[in-house]
């Protein structure tokens, strides 16, 4: 076997082929590889700079030339190997030091079509301080986000972040426009055990805009902008094969219209047999609630379908009102997944996988006097995705059948996605 060193997170390419000897300890597989330790350079492509996969036997011998190979790459103190039941857990130290990247992507949707990426990071942007920015646009939409985060910023393990977004959404099938815009400052402390806290203060403008005169009038109530301070508190926590993660807003801050929102999610894997045999299971939802004031605006609902709930069209499910989707001040979908490798196809390794979807979106604090049907009416979905990855670039798709479904809801059988950089 020889590794490609693609060190495409060092912002340069670096080819070294490493071969590896016979011997070592005995081998043994693993349904899952994580990474722990790094903070800023992302799991995967830490993954791929030396191809390392739960299909490697993590010999003495392979753990070396991993270890060799993440340690060639000039971004790393140390890299230790420590399993975890059927999971290989891999510590790495990042040394913070490199100039930083530039790329350049392009990912084909199948619903939002082309979609393109300009990604730029650098460590010590400013003494001692990560910083990222991203731009992401396609026909209907548009979305720039900058980062800056600086590790034990303050006593006691708490680092600082800032990050600002500003989003401009033209969806062909919403009969508005939204446009919003946030900065927040925010701190955050990693736990031991695998918890990471974080505490937001931030400012928001948020417009519904260009609203179109046969709109509901439900959108027309929620045209024009708001500005206001909120506060985020969220919490994340990884485990050996599993993670959750819980976030409560309070939008409106100092206002005469206060809402609350909470986010939760929850998933895991685990192999069910010796041929990497994985079940996957995974679950999110949310409510959105006015504590003060008028109901929670359209842009403030939950809309989930799509890749959440595969079958059904984003933004396709919940309440209506004639030709508009209104979102729900509740959603709750769940799935559980039988995937399982099939070795090489198309020369590259693949991946399917059965599964079945179920969720709705529900509830609105103004149903226009009963004319809109808010009821829990549950969505159910049946189908095969697969996953390829040739080279850098990872593909996706699945076939979806809706089991049970609504009148009027939009339907969604195919999805494809196709991500590369460069």
């Amino acid at each position: 076997m020889a590794y490609l060193t693609k060190i495409g997170i060092a912002g340069a390419l670096i080819v070294a082929t490493i071969a590896v000897a016979p011997g070592g300890s005995a081998a043994r597989s693993y349904s899952e590889v994580q990474l722990r330790g790094n903070e800023f350079l992302k799991s995967d492509d830490i993954l791929a700079v030396c191809d390392i996969s739960e299909d490697e036997n993590f010999t003495s011998s392979t753990k070396a030339e991993i270890r060799q190979c993440l340690m060639s790459t000039g971004q790393f103190g140390g890299v230790k190997f420590v399993p975890e039941g059927d999971t290989m857990v891999i510590e790495v130290e990042e040394l913070n030091s490199r100039p930083g990247r530039f790329e350049v992507g392009l990912q084909v949707d199948s619903e939002e079509g082309p979609i393109g990426t300009v990604y730029f990071e650098r460590y010590n942007l400013f003494p001692g301080t990560f910083g990222a920015i991203e731009l992401r646009f396609s026909e209907e939409f548009s979305e720039l986000t900058t980062s800056l985060y600086r590790k034990d910023a303050f006593a006691n393990g708490w680092d600082l972040g800032l990050d600002t977004s500003v989003t401009d959404a033209r969806y062909d099938d919403q009969s508005y426009e939204h446009r919003r815009a946030f900065i927040e400052p925010y701190v955050a402390r990693k736990f031991a055990g695998g918890g990471r806290g974080e505490i937001g203060l931030g400012y928001r403008s948020d417009t519904i805009r260009n609203v179109s005169a046969t709109s509901s009038a439900l959108i027309k109530a929620d045209a024009g902008a708001r500005r206001e301070a909120y506060l985020r508190l969220s919490y994340r926590h990884t485990a050996e094969n599993w993670e959750a993660e819980a976030k409560q807003f309070f939008f409106g801050l100092g206002t005469g219209n206060v809402i609350s929102q909470t986010q939760v999610s929850a998933g895991t894997r685990f192999a069910i047999d010796p041929d990497n045999l994985v079940l996957a299971l995974r679950m999110e939802g949310g409510h959105v609630s006015s504590l003060k004031g008028p109901p929670a605006r359209i842009s403030d609902r939950f809309f989930t379908s799509g890749t959440a709930l595969r079958g059904f069209a984003s933004r396709g499910i919940g309440p209506r009102d004639g030709a508009d989707f209104l979102g729900g001040e509740n959603y709750l979908v769940g799935s559980v997944e039988l995937q399982k490798s099939i070795g090489q196809v198309f020369g590259t390794p693949a991946r399917i996988g059965g599964f079945v979807d179920v969720g709705s979106a529900w509830g609105l604090s103004n149903t226009l006097g009963g004319g809109v049907n808010d009821g829990l009416d549950w969505r159910a979905s049946a189908g095969l995705s697969m996953t390829l990855e040739f080279g850098n670039v990872p593909v996706s798709f699945y076939l979806a059948e809706p089991v049970r479904k609504q009148p009027g809801d939009e339907i969604q059988n195919f999805g494809l996605s196709i991500s590369a950089r460069f």
